[in-house]
């Protein structure tokens, strides 16, 4: 059950990642490509959650942050997608993750943390 788990996991990422290696670049087939990277990040993050009721304050810690981000991904998924397809963006994981993870600590925790700087 565990190697027909990882196996659908494993066609599942390369299911999203394929098109990075070339194909169609219109604007309608970046913004589902970029709809997936969000949806797999976004599942990433729920599983995440789950770390909330460790008993390590930084594992729960680490589950809220979790917790947060895809909340943030979750509502602001289509705004995501058209800065991504306007930036042009490229179509690698590694680029895909670093902006949305810029995304999320600017506009979560930057003003945040200005607010208690007060």
């Amino acid at each position: 059950m565990k190697t027909c788990l990882s196996l659908l996991v494993v066609a599942m990422i390369l299911c999203f990642y394929a098109p990075a290696f070339g194909g169609d670049y219109s604007a309608a087939a970046l913004s589902h490509y970029y709809q997936a990277a969000i949806d797999h990040e976004i599942k990433i993050c729920l599983e995440k959650t789950s770390l909330q009721n460790s008993r390590s304050d930084q594992l729960q810690r680490k589950g809220h942050l979790e917790a947060s981000k895809a909340r943030f991904l979750m509502t602001n998924r289509d705004h995501l997608v058209d800065v991504m397809v306007q930036s042009d963006m490229e179509r690698k994981p590694y680029k895909i993750q670093r902006f949305l993870n810029e995304q999320f600590h600017c506009n979560c925790y930057a003003p945040r943390q200005a607010r208690a700087s007060f």
